[in-house]
């Protein structure tokens, strides 16, 4: 519930609907301008109306069939530059503000303090058939404060003249609540119209014609309401009748005073009612004596109650004991008879009973009998029918053996013809292929005669011991070897028998070479020797 109305700014507009239902007086928010790096949008939110402006002054709505509206639909609005911006917001939610008014004089000159509560809304919702314009009004010419101002005013002078036309005593009965539905039931044929009459004066309810004992209600409980307080009870009444459509009035005459400013009054709330402390402490002390005479009364009350009731609780146990021997007498005949009809029944059942199991095993007998015979016929049947279906398969397996084996000789013959074909076919086959691969065959083993020729002239290059000679001649061949060893001997400066045995072979061939002039004039000379040793 707020105490005050009041305006403020807000930094986004997304922020609107938080700060409208979190701060209760909050009616009017006002957006910060939107910087000139802003994107070609903004966005309004739902539960408020919105103006917009354009360079400070308020641009209007068009809509899409041509119509305009000076508060602008809740959504996204796209395309407009950043001059174009949000001005107002100004919330759709009903508000409860709290106004009390203090020192208002009774009629009898007592000073009171009501508590009075006021919901209103502001008025702009096109759709409901209401006036856009009323927004712009309340933004620019009321305002939050004008509008609390007003309503205070009002609702001070309304308040006030309500007070002044009451008593002090009947000032409870104008509190909201369920005063209206008591004075509907109790008060049955009394004009609340005629006595509510506050619009031509407050005056008037002096006169109206509700104490009239023949219209108010004959019952009383004895218990709890004294004879002394009858007074106060029709006092208490008439009051309830007085303020039972105050609020209504108020409301009705404060409508007709803000509504054409764009303000609806929905209710008004009368909450308390504050007497002076020595003022309710007599009220108080009135009615505690009035509760004490009824304590009293209702304890003698209660004690004549307990009397009675003692003595109807003995007479009703004499009542019930004799009821129950009547009873007990009745359901001793029922019983003796009730058994004799148990034994008639008894003796009927187990005869009933020897019938039945007679009759059940005669039927039974039978039932064996004739299922004995049925049976002994279906195995007849039975052993029939096998012996038939047995010499039928054992014919129908003879003629299909007979049918299968000559199937199998017949299958077996193709089969050789056909093997003996494709033998002859394979061997025609296989000689096309020998004399077609004989060719190849022979350049295959000539390549491998010549790889294997590599091989061997791979292993005598790689043999660091060979020696070759350009010379047939033995006894050259035996020099040119004797030489290598003998280069052998000296590079490794050590005398082996091989060494000793190539000297000797060496001088043995130039002895005989000296005799031998032939000999001499066809051996080439040692510098001519082709050698290769490692």
């Amino acid at each position: 519930m707020a105490t005050s109305l009041y305006s403020d700014e807000v930094r986004s507009i997304s922020q609107a609907t938080e700060r409208f239902t979190s701060e209760p007086g909050l009616v009017l928010l006002r957006p910060r301008h939107r910087p000139l790096c802003s994107p070609l949008h903004f966005t309004i939110p739902s539960g408020c109306y919105a103006l917009v402006s354009r360079h400070g002054a308020d641009q209007e709505y068009v809509r899409s069939d041509g119509t305009r509206s000076i508060v602008w639909p809740p959504g996204l609005h796209f395309g407009y530059p950043p001059w174009v911006r949000v001005s107002h917001l100004v919330t759709m939610q009903t508000i409860v503000l709290d106004l009390p008014v203090k020192a208002c004089k009774t009629k009898d000159n007592v000073t009171v303090n009501i508590d009075v509560a006021l919901a209103f809304r502001i008025m702009g919702d096109q759709e409901a058939g209401e006036d856009p314009e009323f927004v712009r009004k309340f933004v620019h010419e009321l305002k939050p404060r004008g509008l609390e101002q007003q309503l205070r005013d009002a609702q001070d002078e309304a308040v006030r003249g309500l007070a002044r036309s009451l008593k002090h005593t009947e000032i409870y009965g104008i509190r909201s609540g369920e005063h209206t539905r008591f004075v509907k039931s109790a008060l049955g044929s009394v004009t609340v119209s005629s006595v509510v009459n506050v619009e031509s004066s407050h005056d008037d309810l002096e006169g109206a014609n509700v104490a009239d004992s023949t219209t108010l209600p004959t019952h009383r409980d004895e218990t709890l309401v004294g004879e002394s307080d009858d007074q106060d009870r029709n006092a208490a009444k008439i009051a309830t009748a007085k303020g039972a459509d105050v609020t209504e009035y108020m409301k009705q005459r404060l409508n007709r005073q803000f509504m054409p400013q764009g303000v609806e009054i929905l209710s008004i709330m009368i909450q308390s009612c504050t007497l002076p402390k020595e003022i309710e402490s007599q009220m108080e002390e009135k009615t505690k004596v009035i509760s004490k005479n009824a304590q009293q009364r209702m304890f003698h009350q209660n004690n004549m109650q307990n009397t009675r009731m003692e003595e109807e609780i003995v007479t009703l146990m004499q009542t019930f004991e004799e009821l129950r021997h009547q009873e007990e007498s009745s359901g001793a005949e029922q019983i003796t008879e009730e058994k004799v009809k148990l034994n008639d029944a008894v003796a009927e059942a187990k005869k009933s009973e020897a019938t039945i199991i007679q009759e059940g095993i005669a039927r039974i007998d039978k039932l064996k009998a004739e299922s004995d015979l049925e049976v002994q016929r279906i195995i007849s049947r039975k052993d029939q029918t096998i012996a038939t279906m047995k010499a039928e398969s054992q014919r129908e397996a003879a003629n299909l053996h007979a049918k299968t084996k000559l199937e199998v000789e017949r299958k077996i013959a193709e089969a050789s013809i056909i093997a003996a074909k494709n033998r002859a076919q394979a061997s025609r086959l296989l000689a096309q292929a020998e004399g077609i691969s004989a060719p190849m065959l022979a350049q295959k083993n000539e390549h491998i005669t010549k790889l294997k020729q590599l091989d061997v002239y791979r292993n005598l290059a790689n043999n660091n011991s060979l020696i070759l000679c350009d010379s047939d001649d033995s006894d050259v061949n035996v020099i040119v070897i004797a030489d290598s060893i003998l280069a052998d001997s000296e590079s490794s400066k050590h005398l082996s028998r091989s060494s000793v045995l190539a000297e000797l072979s060496l001088l043995n061939r130039l002895s005989k070479g000296m005799f031998d002039q032939s000999y001499r004039s066809n051996t080439p000379t040692v510098d001519g020797a082709v050698n290769g040793h490692s």
